[in-house]
């Protein structure tokens, strides 16, 4: 989770070329944004940019890329963790009280589609899988979700290619005051949004409603574990006969 480096790139696909079922994902921050803003004489912009892992250098994000172009990264994520301005104070005058932690999941799909899809890095087969479809398998839950058919959750989103919107802490709904894409035009946007066959999201209008998600029920295990457990088997030496 939250492979940041392209060190931690690199030992992801040499296990995967070894057929190890290893998985990786990355945030959309560190698609983006590199160390630099760490170096904002603005002491609490640059605190706003302080999480886990870091941002780093901006030679790692062609390395993240590429995982993602390869496969050998599957998933996108955020790791949405909203602190405010206050709040990140309290490591003023010591930086290891600085709260860890950015806002995103409103933006995640917009910047990777704007980032992504329309410099040519990914095509719009890859952000559904990225996005949806990968997620879903890894965590056990497909084809309930990641998937458009009978028998899925009525799960859906509505994408607008040439929608565009400017991104900022003013407009977003993220109960957060900084936004780590401030002032970034995105073109390519979710036009509606359907969860279990109800609008949330229309045109610009938000209808989520509190306490309406509910916890999902899934099976322990994906079907890697019972890979994992055949190649044991058959790998493990015969027990010696007395």
């Amino acid at each position: 989770m939250h492979v940041s480096t392209k060190d931690a790139v690199d030992e992801i696909a040499y296990a995967r070329q070894q057929g190890h079922p290893v998985y990786g994902e990355c945030l959309a921050g560190h698609l983006l944004i590199d160390d630099s803003v760490y170096q904002d004489t603005d002491w609490g912009r640059a605190a706003a940019h302080v999480m886990s892992s870091p941002f780093r250098p901006k030679g790692h994000q062609e390395a993240l890329w590429h995982g993602l172009q390869s496969g050998n990264l599957q998933t996108t994520a955020t790791d949405h963790c909203c602190f405010c301005a206050d709040q990140k104070a309290a490591g003023k005058d010591d930086f290891t009280k600085i709260p860890n932690g950015t806002a995103g999941v409103e933006d995640r799909l917009a910047v990777l589609w704007d980032e992504g899809i329309n410099t040519g890095k990914l095509s719009p087969q890859e952000f559904v899988a990225l996005t949806s479809t990968n997620t879903a398998k890894i965590f056990n839950l497909y084809p309930r979700k990641g998937a458009i058919q009978v028998g899925s959750d009525a799960d859906i989103v509505v994408w607008d290619p040439n929608g565009t919107r400017t991104i900022s802490a003013e407009t977003h709904h993220q109960n957060v005051d900084f936004n780590i894409f401030e002032g970034k035009t995105v073109r390519g946007i979710a036009r509606h949004t359907i969860s279990h066959g109800k609008w949330v999201w229309r045109d610009g209008d938000l209808r989520a409603e509190r306490g309406a998600g509910r916890y999902l029920e899934r099976p322990a295990y994906p079907g890697v574990f019972e890979l994992l457990a055949k190649r044991a088997e058959l790998n493990a030496p015969m027990a010696v006969k007395r």
